[in-house]
């Protein structure tokens, strides 16, 4: 999203030596990485980003060594020192319309440091800079990822090819489970129940925690698994299942509950496990996360009857459903149609009605999000926008609803008053 149609060349070096697989905090280098690549995109007018990996083996350690090189704007020597600190922003004037808050490399450094790795940078002004990234793991299996998987990931080919090989799984049939997904965004919850269309459950929506403690309190329906929203108004998600375990009745301590979250950090599951969850599900849902949820959780052996192939889902008219939406993929700036459709199994129905509801119900969220002086509930609402752009694959309003929710959690007033307005008017724009 931070490419854009800028002239910018995104080349991969990566080492057909790598292991297949190391003990390590997978998503913390996730977001190491993702910060360091989201910075050399945005100061990068042209030219070319780089990720490199390599790693040497140490006894019992595997040591990753990450580089990010970039041919952007660079950053001046006396401005170097300051680099890994909190809002650092380096050259302001130059780089005012750039979005973030500044916390980014601060936050890498931070997570490097907790893994007894190193980080360092070399620049040099006006012609780029290369940030350095060693981190140890520790070493699982001699098995290396070998040179069709390099060239796989280097044609930008690896995740599309994961995609297709899950496509072809037999998605479960699922038509005798009824489940309620919980949520405070009705676009969120539209894409909840766009994802789980393929397994033909009986699906309710409510929009608040109290709600969801008064249907399994009440026990008119009795759900196989509640899917529950971290962070809502009123009570969030964590409370809501605490009340629900405190109802008593063997159906509200047993009944399974998983949450929902766009803050997918590692230690979140723990915390969410602890509280009385059974599984974690991060925002934007990812189909094989879901699929290894619902085989968990939901599925009852005993009731099944048959499997449904997931390609067999796709009749012919939304084929050409999908065609047709396709052809405005260039023409909805923001929108990544492609992304989107992929996400919802080429079912460009679904995918339309949730844009369609995308559409509708942000509106109030953006006239709510006018209002800044209450920061938490501020917070809340471009948590809810940022969530449910990410379902939609609406990135770039994601991502600076992403950057205003950092700004809110860390109580910067100046950074939101800055970029609030654009924050609103592009999302006007895309809806």
């Amino acid at each position: 999203m931070h490419m854009g149609e800028k002239p910018i060349e995104f080349v991969m070096n990566i080492s057909d030596k790598l292991p297949t697989k190391l003990y390590g905090d997978e998503l913390r280098i996730k977001q190491i990485l993702n910060n360091l690549l989201s910075n050399a995109l945005k100061y990068t007018r042209e030219g070319t980003v780089e990720l490199s990996a390599s790693c040497v083996r140490e006894g019992d350690s595997v040591w990753l060594t990450f580089k990010v090189s970039d041919t952007g704007i660079g950053i001046k020597q006396e401005n170097m020192a300051l680099l890994f600190n909190d809002y650092a922003q380096m050259d302001l004037p130059a780089n005012r319309k750039i979005v973030g808050t500044g916390l980014g490399l601060s936050i890498a450094k931070r997570l490097v440091d907790l893994m007894n790795g190193q980080i360092t940078a070399e620049s040099a002004y006006g012609k780029g800079s290369v940030f350095t990234v060693r981190l140890p793991q520790k070493h699982i299996t001699d098995e290396l990822i070998g040179h069709d998987v390099v060239e796989s990931l280097k044609s930008f080919h690896y995740s599309e090819d994961k995609r297709k090989s899950f496509s072809t799984t037999k998605r479960l049939s699922l038509t005798y489970a009824r489940v309620l997904i919980v949520d405070d965004v009705v676009t969120n919850l539209d894409v909840a129940k766009g994802l789980m269309k393929p397994y033909k459950m009986e699906i309710d929506c409510v929009t608040s925690g109290w709600e969801a403690v008064e249907a399994v309190y009440n026990e008119s329906i009795r759900y196989n698994a509640i899917f529950m929203d971290h962070m809502m108004p009123g009570i969030d998600g964590i409370e809501a299942t605490r009340l629900i375990r405190e109802i008593g009745t063997e159906y509200a301590k047993n009944v399974p509950i998983i949450a929902l979250t766009a803050n997918a950090l590692v230690g979140n599951e723990e915390i969410f496990l602890n509280k009385g969850f059974q599984a974690f599900v991060s925002k934007p849902i990812e189909i094989s996360r879901l699929d290894a949820v619902l085989r968990e959780w939901v599925r009852d052996k005993e009731q099944e009857n048959n499997y449904i192939r997931s390609d067999d889902l796709v009749s012919d008219a939304e084929q050409e459903d999908a065609v047709t939406l396709l052809s405005f993929k260039d023409d909805i700036y923001g929108l990544n149609i492609e992304k989107g459709l992929r996400r919802f199994s080429s079912d460009a129905s679904s995918y339309i009605s949730v844009l369609h509801s995308y559409a509708k119900n942000t509106v109030p969220l953006l006239e709510s999000a006018m209002d800044i002086s209450s920061i938490k509930d501020y917070e809340t609402i471009v948590h809810g926008v940022k969530g449910s752009s990410s379902g939609i694959c609406a990135d770039i309003v994601a991502d600076l609803a992403s950057s205003l929710e950092e700004a809110a959690v860390a109580g910067d007033f100046y950074y939101i008053t800055a970029n609030n307005t654009a924050f609103i008017e592009t999302s006007k724009k895309l809806i």
